[in-house]
């Protein structure tokens, strides 16, 4: 299993400081006949304000939200606040977006719960307080906010503000995932790929990360694909696999380019075509990609799809062994070894460098 894209609780950190802003709910007004005449005077101001923002008439939309927010209309609040955040149509102001975010909560508005979560997870206009952000993400989690889902399973799986659960962490993910999220069907699917709170199923796995393959999480794509290419989880299907490694690396994943241009080059679900395995190769290195760099300097040393060019084959070899690829500092000395002055320089260096 390739040592990349596995690390479940680095995965999971990634998700700290997630921002969305989410659709908003409607909110039924009071029940007697002055408060609902209010309140639904603040709605068609919110409406406004929202029609303004979609224009990009970013002040008058601050300025109608302000006015629906001061009558109390939490969908106002949480837009003043994204305002207020991000600088549109008023000057940025950390203290004022939390203060109506705060406010939108308050009032049991499920994204304004999950996003003073994060406000606390990042220390965002407050101080950082992981238990508080947790206590955030549990009320929003609890309405069936999505991101709060999310965000609740990773506090429980790193044990970050509360005590380190993964039971509770594959709960809270498998809500999420339930609803459709694409996050949170990649994130289900390495749950049971790797046992964390649930029992270990390859076969639940691959489902999960078709799921979100199909949705376009690039994660996924790569991983649905390496587990049809070695028939893990369901049966080997090599033309499955280069479809749906094509797709990711198509999206810009270099381990995907990689993998896709092994693909072309050996024909393996695909026509091999060795000029397109190059190209692949190449995507792949130029984002830096230790084995994208293997794999183009390979091609080039030995003139397969692509003009012969020791020089740059050794070039990209001695960049991959910087980044530790034991593989390219291995192929290095074979060709020092050989007499192959260039090799024998790069590896110099790049004992220099150690």
């Amino acid at each position: 299993m390739p040592n990349t894209k596995t690390n479940w609780t680095e995965n999971l950190k990634r998700l700290g400081c997630l921002v969305a802003f989410l659709c908003f709910a409607v909110v039924v007004a009071g029940f007697f006949a002055p408060l609902q005449s209010r309140g639904a005077r603040a709605e068609r101001l919110c409406q406004k304000g929202l029609a303004a923002y979609e224009a990009k008439d970013f002040e008058t939309a601050a300025k109608y939200y302000k006015e629906a927010a001061e009558q109390g209309n939490e969908k106002a609040q949480f837009n003043l606040a994204r305002c207020y955040a991000k600088g549109e149509g008023v000057e940025k102001d950390q203290g004022e977006a939390v203060k109506w975010i705060r406010k939108a909560a308050e009032q049991g508005f499920g994204a304004a719960q999950s996003e003073l979560g994060l406000c606390y997870e990042c220390g965002f206009g407050v101080e950082q307080d992981y238990a508080e952000a947790v206590e955030w993400y549990k009320k929003a989690a609890e309405q069936g906010v999505k991101d709060a889902q999310i965000l609740l399973a990773s506090a429980y799986g790193l044990g970050r503000g509360i005590e380190q659960d993964d039971e509770a962490a594959f709960k809270w993910m498998r809500k999420a995932a339930d609803q459709g999220d694409d996050l949170a069907q990649f994130y289900l699917a390495t749950f049971f790929r790797d046992g964390r709170g649930v029992q270990q199923s390859d076969e639940n796995a691959v489902k999960w990360f078709k799921k979100a393959a199909e949705q376009g999480n690039v994660d996924a794509q790569f991983w649905y694909a390496w587990h049809r290419y070695h028939g893990i989880g369901d049966k080997k299907d090599e033309k499955e696999a280069a479809k749906w490694w094509r797709k990711a690396a198509e999206q810009g994943d270099a381990e995907s380019q990689n993998r896709f241009g092994f693909c072309c080059l050996g024909g393996k679900g695909v026509e091999q075509d060795m000029e397109q395995a190059v190209d692949w190769f190449r995507k792949s290195a130029e984002q830096g990609f230790s084995a994208g760099q293997f794999s183009l300097g390979l091609c080039l040393y030995e003139g397969i799809g692509v003009e012969k060019d020791t020089s740059a084959a050794v070039d990209l070899w001695r960049k991959a062994a910087e980044q530790g690829l034991e593989g390219a500092k291995e192929h290095l000395k074979n060709f020092a070894d050989q007499g192959d002055a260039e090799a024998q320089k790069a590896l110099d260096e790049l004992e220099k460098g150690e």
